[in-house]
């Protein structure tokens, strides 16, 4: 394959990392799966060690070389800082020379930008991100993107799994207080994690850095079964949300039929708050297209790739 046009894209997130050879036509042509490549998660080094050796075992498996590939884009979570991926970059080039292949030059991307990029298949489009944290990433027709949201748990991340873990604490500790009942959660959180008193939350939460967003799967689940205060966290979540993708409405010139595209464990499949959300925006916006994506996060690392990749005489 090495007279041939290809190109190489990954999607590396916290659990695993997906890589594709593909040919100019964006055809897959070697497939893997590697480790964790998140930078955050296994750190620079750890992280360039498992992509540089996945870019040489999809290579070996092709029967190509690293310079043989006209454009690499690695599209990861954790990468979203420029300094991060300057030094990953740095590391990525020190992996190469240390295992005695020539470097070659890559690009990296967050893991919005390429599932951007596979949702709609290069095209204009919106995704709304809502897993441990969230973001919202849009491109329009004429190619340019726009970014809302994203600041993370301290800033904002509204609608995300840490957002509704958070205000689901919030519920339990104006239950303890009096204040208000926190429907059925203080029952369900005392009997997962034995949470009897004030101490026992506090403890959890300051002491023993408990992980609020995973909370949220059980707020969705008492949500499915109607418990009025999960359905209100998630209709506030859904709404937070909904005033974010108003900014990319606003900010449309034409009339084109805006399209979402729902990514992110929390709503990329029917759940309770899938639903909610689609609900909430259908309501405010009856012009927007909801729709699945065209294709998973890796192929548009692949698409990304592919406009780099230089004509060939």
């Amino acid at each position: 394959m090495a007279n041939a046009r290809l190109v190489f894209g990954a999607d590396g997130g916290g659990t695993k990392t997906l890589g594709i050879i593909a040919d100019a036509s964006g055809a897959p042509l070697v497939r893997r799966q590697a480790g964790p490549a998140n930078p955050n998660v296994v750190g620079l080094d750890g992280s360039a060690k498992i992509l540089a050796g996945l870019i040489l075992d999809s290579c070996q498996e092709a029967h190509c070389t690293p310079r043989d590939l006209d454009a690499i884009v690695l599209g990861l979570a954790g990468a979203g800082s420029s300094v991060i991926r300057e030094r990953l970059e740095a590391a990525i080039a020190e992996q190469f020379r240390s295992r005695g292949f020539q470097s070659p030059a890559v690009s990296i991307e967050s893991d919005a930008r390429i599932a951007l990029e596979g949702a709609f298949n290069g095209g204009p489009g919106l995704i709304i991100i809502a897993g441990t944290g969230s973001i919202l990433l849009g491109k329009t027709a004429h190619g340019s993107g726009k970014v809302v949201g994203g600041w993370g748990r301290v800033l904002g991340d509204e609608g995300s799994g840490y957002f509704i873990g958070l205000e689901a604490l919030k519920a339990v500790t104006r239950d303890f207080d009096g204040i208000a009942t926190s429907g059925v959660l203080r029952t369900l959180f005392e009997g997962r994690f034995g949470w009897r008193s004030r101490e026992n939350v506090i403890v959890a939460v300051y002491q023993e850095n408990f992980t609020i967003p995973s909370l949220a799967p059980l707020v969705l689940e008492s949500a499915g079964e109607h418990d009025p205060v999960s359905l209100d966290i998630l209709r506030r979540a859904a709404a937070l949300l909904a005033d974010q993708v108003g900014v990319f409405i606003h900010d449309l010139k034409d009339d084109t039929r805006l399209g979402v595209v729902f990514v992110g464990g929390l709503i990329d499949h029917e759940t309770v708050y899938a639903l909610i959300l689609r609900e909430t925006l259908q309501s405010r916006f009856p012009a927007i297209d909801i729709r699945p994506a065209m294709h998973p996060p890796v192929q548009g690392a692949v698409l990304l790739a592919l406009q780099k990749t230089p004509m060939r005489s």
